[in-house]
């Protein structure tokens, strides 16, 4: 601070004085400023600040007192100290004119130049003094501005902190969640009033505790963001509390917890009461699937035609439980033929009918229908997207068809026979509801019943053939029966009403004989059927010459043949030997085979 230069000035209307002093007081080393008039010094003093000002006082125009006058006038150079210098004849005259001005010293010429330099070092130095001292009160005033700028600011931040601890204690006091503060140790610094309110605690309980102490079962904090945990209340119930954790800072965490105790007992109970209710729905389903079963039963068995049963099942299963239902059979060629599609709104049974397997889908194993006819492996479709439709059929027109049938779930079922696969039965659904393995068991059951119902069928039809085949045999043989009886009762009456000769009594009993052992083989024949149908036919085994026995048997045929004109010609094998055989049975097929042909 010392080390700054102030300015001096110099007011004297003789250059050679100006001289004098500034060689004088250069070695001060201060800034001199020369005025040769008060007009000059004036000017001067508008623009500097000048720490003493020497000023002679015999000046012309302005002298020196007037001068000092005008200088006392302005407010920024009033304080300034003033040195006059004048003549050493008129100094008792003007040196308390002089002071009367404000100068701080007077001196003669001529003057003591040490005492001048001495005089005006003082005053740079007090000047230089002062000037620190304005300094250091400026900053000083600057410092208690800033003093009462920065209480001012505290001041406020000590309101607006007032007013965030009581918005924070009002959020923690009206909070509907637990809220904690953890210090590093894990220990409760704040805990908010829903702490009190859920568990029981207040804060002064809780503060300062470890937080594990509230736990029944303690879990693993340090690497969680959420958990939930039981705590144990003050009355001694649990409640259970999910957490989510915040670090606030590297020494404190934040815990936030909500009451999950009676949302998870709704939980529960609403798990219950949808269990129940899937429950009571899987019963009612079942019961409905029990009566369509008991009431398919009773339809089936109530006909033995096959169309008829499988419409009867298509009009139990449509809409109750399909919206559209289908049935396969399988041909005696092996191929399969569609025995009924039948949809539950009439106007798109003609969409289902254009999904029908054609010949060439035989060799697709995309087709549900054609798999389940070569697996036998009942499938199921639970849910249907587009994509997987897409992929099941090969044909453009049938996945439009599907597609417009809204197709989302099906079953597809064998119809299974005493040895294979008689046919294939399928239900399909474009409702929202879906088929699950509950639907295929009911359709696996369904197509068990069906599958009997075809088989009386097929029973009842070859009862029907079989009774027809007795009825003809029976018509044949009661004609093969009265045939030989009416020449054998002919002949009796013949022989009773007249004489006859020796040769035509011969005859006729010739033809009684033969026809009578037409009539027993006949007998015998009816007595074979028998035994074949009861499993009691016995075979009397004995080597037989096949020769004897198809001449025996051209001998019991030969009289029909003749009496019919019918020629018969028998060409036997001379080197034919022996077989095993029951020679009674052999005979009798070769005269039933040679009896046939003459018929």
């Amino acid at each position: 601070m010392t080390d700054e230069k102030v300015n001096i000035l110099l007011v004297d209307d003789h250059v050679e004085n100006l001289v004098a002093l500034e060689a004088l007081l250069s070695d001060l080393g201060q800034n001199l400023v020369r005025a040769q008039s008060g007009i000059d010094a004036l000017r001067y003093l508008l623009h500097l600040e000048f720490a003493l000002i020497i000023l002679d006082v015999d000046m012309p125009v302005i002298n020196g007192f007037e001068t000092a006058a005008l200088i006392r006038e302005r407010e920024k150079s009033r304080h300034t100290p003033i040195i006059f210098l004048t003549a050493i004849n008129k100094a008792e005259q003007h040196v308390s004119k002089g002071y009367s001005l404000g100068a701080v010293d007077y001196l003669t010429k001529p003057f003591v130049p040490e005492i001048l330099r001495s005089k005006v070092s003082v005053f740079v130095e007090l000047h230089k003094r002062r000037e620190q001292v304005n300094r250091q009160a400026g900053l000083l005033q600057q410092m208690v501005a800033e003093l009462a700028s920065s209480n001012d600011e505290i001041r406020k931040l000590n309101v607006a902190l007032q007013s965030e601890r009581d918005f924070v204690s009002t959020v923690l006091d009206n909070a509907g969640s637990i809220i904690i503060v953890l210090d590093s140790h894990q220990k409760i610094v704040r805990a908010s009033r829903a702490f009190e309110r859920i568990l029981g605690y207040s804060r002064e309980d809780v503060t300062g505790r470890p937080l594990s102490s509230f736990f029944v079962s303690a879990g693993p904090w340090n690497d969680l963001v959420q958990a939930e945990n039981y705590w144990t209340a003050k009355d001694g119930t649990s409640r259970l509390i999910a957490w989510s954790k915040t670090a606030l800072g590297t020494n404190h965490v934040i815990l936030t917890g909500n009451d999950m105790t009676e949302r998870r007992r709704a939980e529960a109970q609403r798990e219950k009461f949808i269990r129940a209710e899937a429950a009571r729905a899987e019963a009612e389903a079942a019961e409905k699937r029990a009566a369509f079963l008991a009431e398919a039963s009773t339809l089936l068995s109530a006909t033995l035609d096959y169309e008829r049963t499988l419409v009867t099942v298509s009009r139990l299963a449509i809409p109750t439980f399909a919206d559209w239902c289908f049935v396969y059979l399988r041909l005696q060629d092996n191929g399969i033929s569609s025995a009924l599609i039948a949809h539950a709104d009439p106007q798109k049974e003609y969409l289902a009918q254009q999904i029908e397997i054609r010949p060439e889908d035989l060799s697709s194993n995309t087709l549900p229908v054609v798999r389940v006819f070569q697996t036998g492996t009942p499938e199921l479709f639970a849910d249907i997207s587009d994509e997987e439709l897409r992929d099941t059929v090969n044909d453009t027109q049938k996945y439009e068809a599907l597609k417009e049938l809204g197709l989302r779930s099906a079953v597809v079922v064998p119809i299974q026979g005493r040895h294979s696969i008689i046919g294939v039965i399928g239900f399909a659904s474009g409702k929202e509801a879906r088929y699950t393995s509950a639907e295929l068991i009911f359709a696996q059951d369904v197509a068990r019943r069906i599958s009997l119902a075809l088989e009386n069928a097929r029973l009842y039809r070859e009862a029907q053939e079989a009774s027809r085949a007795k009825d003809e045999f029976l018509a044949t043989l009661s004609h093969e029966l009265r045939t030989p009886l009416n020449a054998i009762l002919g002949w009796i009456q013949i022989l009773r009403a007249k004489r006859l000769d020796e040769i035509t009594t011969a005859r006729a009993f010739e033809v009684i004989e033969r026809n009578a052992k037409a009539q027993a083989e006949l007998i015998e024949d009816m007595l074979d059927v028998s035994r074949i149908i009861t499993g009691r036919l016995r075979l009397e085994m004995q080597p037989v010459r096949l020769s004897s026995a198809v001449e025996a048997a051209l001998d019991s045929v030969r009289p029909t043949a003749d009496a019919k004109a019918i020629r018969l010609e028998c060409e036997l094998a001379s080197d034919a030997g022996s077989i095993s055989g029951d020679p009674h049975r052999l005979q009798q097929i070769v005269w039933n085979l040679l009896s046939n042909a003459v018929k």
